[in-house]
């Protein structure tokens, strides 16, 4: 029996970080990644009568989404993983015990989303962009140590929070951290 048109959404938004997940590490580019999920979703709507169950389901939207993100990333000119490393990959996407990966990157998400903009503006140079250090340095006026100073409390602030996301406090990163009151990429106080 095919599923209806509202467990098939259920059940997508449900899985929603992995199929995120698997665009992401195709693409390199969130915004990307989200937009493909979307594409999945309307695909899915769309296909409502060929799909049998939850599980045929998932190993479709995986799919879907990998040759989406491949799509997007040759459109973008973006070097490819090789298809021998996407089909290893999707292997351990449709795996149930990769579920603890995705609350944690569901977690750090929410985490970095609390942060200051400053804070978020240095991760999005360093990891999205791929900056080096010197770049950062050069680009920001900062010295590399105050770069890695930024960075380190960062991470610390985001461990702790992602902690406590898993635990299901509702807390907040403290408005009093030190990092919080300068900025990590300029120095200055808001």
């Amino acid at each position: 029996m095919a599923l209806s048109i509202d467990a098939i959404v259920q059940v997508l938004l449900r899985k929603r970080m992995r199929l995120v997940a698997t665009a992401v590490t195709i693409a390199r580019d969130v915004d990307a990644a989200d937009d493909i999920f979307q594409q999945v979703v309307v695909t899915a709507l769309q296909h409502v009568a060929e799909i049998r169950d939850e599980e045929h389901l998932l190993a479709w939207a995986v799919r879907v989404a990998r040759q989406r993100a491949v799509d997007w990333a040759r459109r973008k000119r973006a070097i490819l993983l090789s298809s021998d490393v996407l089909d290893l990959l999707e292997s351990t996407w449709g795996d149930p015990a990769e579920a603890g990966t995705l609350d944690h990157i569901e977690a750090l998400r929410r985490c970095v989303s609390k942060l200051e903009e400053p804070a978020r503006e240095l991760l999005r140079l360093k990891y999205q962009e791929g900056l080096t250090t010197p770049i950062l340095t050069s680009r920001l006026q900062r010295s590399a140590e105050a770069i890695y100073q930024a960075l380190s409390r960062i991470h610390r602030t985001l461990r702790h929070c992602v902690h406590r996301e898993l635990a299901g406090s509702c807390e907040t990163p403290s408005t009093s951290d030190a990092w919080m009151s300068s900025s990590p990429v300029t120095g200055k106080g808001h």
